[in-house]
């Protein structure tokens, strides 16, 4: 390589770092833009829309249940024993209703009323308004947030709803929903890895 070449190529390596840098920087700057408060929220794609919506008890709802030894067994709200992942200040999922091409579809409370500890992240970003080359980053930033996502199959016959939720030492677990036109509904926790 000619010395002239060798310096341009030099040149211009030590350049991409910064430029990527401060790309970088800009990045970080959205974690700013993130809110964990809300409690309602719409999941919209093509004809689909997932509402769905989030309760945090009063400590004074909530009470401890033990066993007959007397030892904590589980938490219980109003009365109900609650799934073992439940404690005070953990979210409940009190509302979940899909609508497919403006038919409201059932989905039975059983699918859905027992998962605890959900959390639905919004976000002031709006990609749109970002430089053309960080748009693609930013539409990426939003979808990693948690909250539910639905899409409909290539097919059009299934819509797959998606929502990680974390879990105990700083894992996540995602919770799939498969529904079918037909009213099927299937779900499926994938928890990759326990403490």
């Amino acid at each position: 390589m000619k010395r002239r070449s060798f310096l341009s190529v030099s040149a211009l390596a030590a350049v991409v770092p910064c430029i990527t840098s401060a790309a970088e920087e800009e990045v970080v700057d959205w974690y700013g833009t993130v809110s964990s408060d809300t409690m309602e929220f719409k999941a919209e794609d093509e004809n689909i829309v997932l509402h769905v919506g989030l309760i945090r008890p009063a400590d004074n709802e909530i009470s401890e249940m033990t066993d007959e030894k007397g030892d904590f067994r589980c938490y219980s709200y109003k009365g109900v024993e609650m799934h073992p992942r439940f404690w005070p200040g953990c979210s409940l999922l009190t509302r979940f209703d899909l609508t497919w091409n403006g038919k409201a579809m059932k989905i039975p409370e059983r699918f859905w009323n027992d998962l605890p500890g959900f959390r639905i992240e919004t976000s002031t970003l709006d990609p749109d308004k970002l430089k053309p080359e960080l748009q693609w980053r930013g539409t990426q930033f939003l979808d990693g947030l948690e909250r539910p996502r639905v899409s409909l199959s290539a097919e059009g016959g299934t819509v797959l709803i998606e929502w990680v939720r974390p879990e105990e030492c700083d894992s996540q677990s995602t919770t799939r929903w498969i529904i079918s036109k037909s009213g099927t509904v299937l779900r499926h926790r994938h928890h990759p890895h326990d403490c």
